[in-house]
């Protein structure tokens, strides 16, 4: 039970830190002239893919097992829960990401580089696992074809 209060106590202090990281996106943000009426459907577009690319990166990938291994050893120590909740839960990570891609892409000489290479590999990852799907459709229902063939004792494709 005390581990379940300060886990609790852990998570709004991240969402506090969380808050005091947006304030200050935006009052950097302000300070160049830029304001979130500035971004643009297709910014947010870009940045949305990003983030979707980024989030699985850091969610599932396994370029970021070891920093996700490393976070899950510190688990019972409250800011440990809470740091491991925010790397492996993809609507968690998602969050934290879409704040550092648009800090990236507003703030960052050249961030809008990054932006777009995360968004051209979130774009090829989303072909990737389509395909994929498609694949595996495609062989359950050549293995069903088989299984009815072998059923009526038919053999030969028609």
């Amino acid at each position: 039970m005390e581990q379940l209060k300060t886990e609790r106590i852990w998570n709004f202090i991240s969402m506090f830190v969380f808050v005091l990281c947006l304030i200050g996106v935006g009052i950097l943000m302000r300070e160049q002239g830029t304001g979130a009426d500035d971004i643009s459907v297709l910014d947010m577009l870009f940045i949305s893919i990003a983030t979707y690319r980024m989030t699985r990166l850091v969610v599932y990938d396994r370029i970021f097992k070891l920093f996700r291994d490393i976070l899950r050893s510190f688990r019972g120590t409250g800011i440990g829960d809470s740091l491991v909740t925010i790397v492996t839960c993809p609507w968690c990570a998602g969050v934290w990401i879409s704040l550092f891609n648009v800090a990236i892409f507003y703030l960052v000489p050249y961030g809008v580089l990054f932006i777009y290479i995360m968004t051209i590999a979130g774009i090829s990852t989303f072909l990737q696992i389509s395909v994929n799907i498609l694949g595996l459709a495609a062989e359950e229902r050549q293995m069903d074809v088989r299984e009815k063939r072998k059923k009526t004792g038919n053999t030969k494709p028609q």
